[in-house]
């Protein structure tokens, strides 16, 4: 069943879909007040002790434009006392980089360390083996968990975070959505003649129009947009826009019929047309030199400014920096284009005629408790405080009143949670946001100052689940792998990984020819591809 159905079913609101978060912004340090938290468990306050847990917000909520310095110490402080007061808990956030890479690091360097950090976001599967975060399934089941285990269950959220005993591991952060779509700039299409592409050969004919035309000026109009992916799979945010259109099985690992093992989707058929593709735009000027490289921030601002033609990444790029970029245009005709970037909803057609789009699997990702913390009663009563939707709100923008009100200009706004942020306070980054995504998100509806619901908001409500835009992720739809296991037994893994990412970026920008492309599947293998195969192929067939 889609999710929107089952939203029908979950709220109260006639809203639908789903999802999570892009990176957080770029910051180097904590937020005020963190370290002495993470050397203190404890403090006294009017005579009883508070418990004080440190959490490593590496969630996503920072990627909101603005927030890359943090927030006001005054608004943080603000929220930290409100939090203590509604909860008896005293709160502390520490702030990731924007990269995922740096963030990854940094967290690596905390829990190494001595230092106090209580939870933070991940994959259960990296710790729960090693005995770095606690089981969670006592704290779900107990009576104060209900409201949030239901809210997360229709979702089908809870498999995710589970191992093959039932033992949950995490607080849900993801579910299956689609986050990756092709947007295209509907004035440039005006200004080239064009409609919305509904294949890849029509996408193409924009991009080089754009080129040519350079609408920005100076050479400087940016026809692509792509972004990097993780710091093990550099090409996994295009690859899930765009490999649908070359790969049968898209952006998935896939069995090979011809010995029934599992496979990576970088071996599979197709896979170098689509890296033709890459290194074609790549050559052409049609993406930036500098696309496997450019952090988020640079990426938002090329965004906001007005120099990018069409994009391939993560939606909340888009959606969050939208308005500022229609603002900065004064002869935007909103009465012909609602906004900036526009879509074909059906989804884009590939060359082997499949969908372009593979759709995103929830995975394993979650809000981990260290096994160290002290308090796991005060994070998991934060955390069940945190999603309720008025303190998820509270959390968004900032306390009820001076930071957001329910939309005056709405009739029944209350009733439908329709709500409007209030401008000229002090600036706050969502620092305490520890509830974003599916399924809080989608309760909410905002407008901006044209009385019109917000871009990101209504793509929350009804694109994220465009399950039918989108193809299956080969055969790793409901599978969980077990990182730990791959990598014990895979001993060559992180190796295999950084020396394809690398010789694939130079497939893509040309220093290395694609006669060479059997040398390079040779060269995997001898790096361990074989135990690689052999581990996923173990796996699959133990859960299916």
């Amino acid at each position: 069943m889609k999710c929107k159905k089952m939203a029908a079913i979950l709220l109260s609101v006639s809203v639908f879909c789903v999802n999570l978060v892009g990176c957080g912004s770029e910051a180097t340090g904590e937020n005020p007040g963190a370290q002495t938290a993470q050397k203190e468990s404890q403090e006294v306050t009017s005579g009883e002790e508070v418990p004080t847990i440190v959490i490593y917000n590496n969630s996503g909520a920072f990627s909101v434009t603005g927030a890359e310095a943090g927030s006001d110490e005054s608004v943080y402080k603000e929220m930290q006392d409100y939090i203590l007061q509604e909860t008896g808990v005293k709160v502390e956030i520490i702030m990731p980089p924007s990269d995922g890479s740096a963030a990854a690091e940094k967290l690596n360097l905390l829990l190494a360390g001595g230092d106090q950090i209580d939870a933070w976001w991940g994959s259960w599967t990296d710790y729960a083996s090693d005995g770095i975060i606690l089981p969670l399934t006592d704290y779900v089941n107990s009576p104060e968990g209900k409201a949030l285990y239901e809210l997360w269950e229709p979702w089908g959220a809870w498999e995710g975070v589970k191992d093959i005993d039932g033992t949950i591991w995490a607080i849900p952060r993801m579910t299956d959505t689609t986050p990756y779509q092709v947007f295209v700039r509907n004035d440039w299409l005006d200004l080239a003649g064009m409609e919305m592409p509904k294949t890849m050969e029509e996408f193409n004919e924009y991009l080089y129009k754009i080129k040519e035309l350079d609408p920005y000026g100076n050479g400087e109009t940016i026809p692509l947009l792509i972004e990097k992916g993780g710091s093990t799979d550099v090409l996994d945010r295009v690859e899930s826009v765009f490999l649908g259109g070359y790969v049968e099985t898209g952006n998935g690992k896939w069995i090979d019929p011809e010995d029934n093992k599992v496979k990576p989707e970088w071996i599979a058929d197709g896979y170098v047309d689509f890296l033709k593709q890459l290194n074609q735009w790549y050559k052409d000027g049609i993406i930036h030199k500098e696309s496997f490289t450019m952090d988020v921030d640079t990426i938002k601002r090329d965004l906001s400014k007005g120099c990018v033609g069409a994009t391939a990444i993560w939606y909340s790029r888009i959606m969050q920096t939208e308005q500022i970029l229609r603002e900065s245009m004064p002869d935007f005709n909103r009465d012909k284009h609602t906004y900036v970037w526009g879509m074909n909803e059906a989804g884009m057609i590939g060359p082997n005629g499949n969908l372009v789009q593979t759709k995103a699997m929830g995975g394993n990702n979650g809000l981990l408790i260290s096994s160290k913390c002290k308090n796991p009663e005060a994070v998991m009563k934060f955390v069940e405080w945190s999603f309720e939707w008025e303190n998820y709100t509270n959390e968004m923008y900032g306390p009820e009143g001076k930071y957001w009100q329910y939309n005056p200009d709405v009739e029944n706004a209350e009733e439908n949670r329709d709500v409007v942020p209030l401008e000229g306070e002090a600036t706050y980054a969502r620092d305490f946001l520890v509830s974003l995504g599916l399924p809080l998100e989608i309760q909410t509806t905002e407008y901006d100052d044209d009385g019109i619901q917000t871009m990101e908001n209504l793509w929350l409500q009804e694109h994220l689940d465009d399950f039918d835009a989108t193809i299956e992720p080969g055969i790793e739809s409901g599978v969980i792998w077990d990182t730990a296991a791959l990598a014990e037994n895979i001993p060559t893994l992180n190796d295999l990984n950084t020396f394809k990412d690398e010789e694939l970026v130079k497939f893509v920008n040309g220093t290395r020819s694609f006669d060479t492309w059997e040398q390079f599947v040779e060269e995997c293998y001898a790096m361990g591809l074989n135990d690689y195969i052999e581990e996923y192929t173990r796996q699959y067939n133990e859960q299916k």
